[in-house]
């Protein structure tokens, strides 16, 4: 089985080929995704000429197409480790040739997630975090209702991983080895679901990364379930715990009718609204939280796809404050959201 390193396609993937001024490169790209196999002929074959004697080497950069095959829907609540949903990644060969004869075959795993400019290009994420999960090392907030959220992660199935679970009260420890290629573990173990647990990510007795996961109790305010999908390409869970505020407005186009005679009726529009409709939006906040949730909120600005409750949103908002506790003591973000679908039906 190839070793597959991850490319994270919302940022460019570029593969290299040298040659001399003139010859030809090309770049075969087989795509699929598990538990199909690897198909026969090329998914895309994309090729060009070795330019100049200045410039000796050609990139292609597969990222977009290796997007079209990766796609999230919902996200879906587990209470062991599970593997993750086939759609949400895809795996690819590809085989570059200089003057029609193979050079060099690579193994990629594509994920929907992005590198930030300083992390240089080609950046895969799990060797600038070390650990192979998706999700920013630190400490989190979740309900104590249940319902926790997930840690994503890929296992390269080179190495064992293992996941250490610690309640955060009693001490009492939980440890898992993490069997699927790429899956995802509870952020909290049924056994710590009253006081919280911490997670150690740990390679060959190595500890790799840290996260907490307190549950926090909200006696006053319904509690809203932010699930998105992050700068790994992964799902992950932000809740908001103090007040929200529903709003909705509505749109629609006039127009002056023509009577049908020039004695028209006067219980009859002459100005008439047509396509009416309307569209909702919510205003959350997340309750008092750490200084390293700058990091979620943006992360949340940046993503593509948004759920409140499993009700697909869109952001009402295109900025926000990066708070620090210095600057501002304690931090509470507040974000708009509006409901990625008008509330009349009329979808054709």
């Amino acid at each position: 089985m190839p070793t597959y390193t991850p490319a994270f396609v919302r940022s460019p993937r570029f593969v290299t080929q040298a040659g001399t001024a003139g010859q030809d490169t090309s770049c075969k790209i087989y795509i699929h995704n598990d538990p199909d196999a690897q198909p026969s002929t090329p998914t895309y074959t994309l090729s060009k000429p070795i330019p100049s004697t200045l410039i000796t080497s050609c990139a292609y950069d597969i990222s977009p197409y290796l997007r079209e095959y990766i796609t999230h829907t919902s996200f879906t609540e587990i209470t062991s480790d599970t593997a993750a949903p086939v759609g949400e990644y895809c795996k690819c060969a590809v085989e570059m040739y200089l003057d029609g004869l193979l050079q060099t075959t690579a193994y990629f795993i594509g994920f929907n997630g992005y590198g930030y400019f300083e992390d240089d290009y080609n950046a895969n994420l799990t060797m600038v975090s070390s650990t192979p999960t998706f999700l920013e090392q630190g400490n989190y907030q979740v309900s104590d209702t249940g319902g926790c959220g997930g840690l994503f992660y890929h296992d390269d199935q080179v190495v064992t991983w293992e996941a250490k679970y610690t309640d955060l009260v009693t001490g009492g420890t939980t440890t898992i080895t993490l069997a699927n290629e790429v899956g995802y573990i509870p952020y909290l173990h049924s056994s710590y679901t009253t006081n919280g647990n911490s997670i150690q990510i740990i390679r060959n007795s190595v500890n790799k990364g840290y996260y907490e996961f307190t549950p926090v109790c909200e006696g006053k305010y319904s509690v809203i379930d932010c699930d998105f999908v992050n700068r790994y390409g992964h799902w992950q869970r932000l809740v908001f715990f103090k007040a929200n505020k529903k709003s909705m407005s509505m749109e629609n186009k006039e127009f002056n009718l023509m009577p049908p005679s020039i004695n028209y009726d006067t219980s009859s529009n002459i100005r008439q609204s047509f396509n009416t409709n309307g569209k909702q939006m919510i205003t959350c906040n997340t309750g008092w939280v750490d200084e390293e949730y700058s990091e979620v909120m943006k992360q949340l600005l940046f993503s593509e796809k948004i759920l409140l409750d499993g009700k697909p949103v869109k952001l009402a908002q295109k900025n926000i404050d990066l708070m620090t506790h210095l600057n501002d003591k304690t931090i509470n973000y507040e974000m708009k959201f509006e409901y990625a679908n008008p509330m009349i039906n009329n979808i054709q």
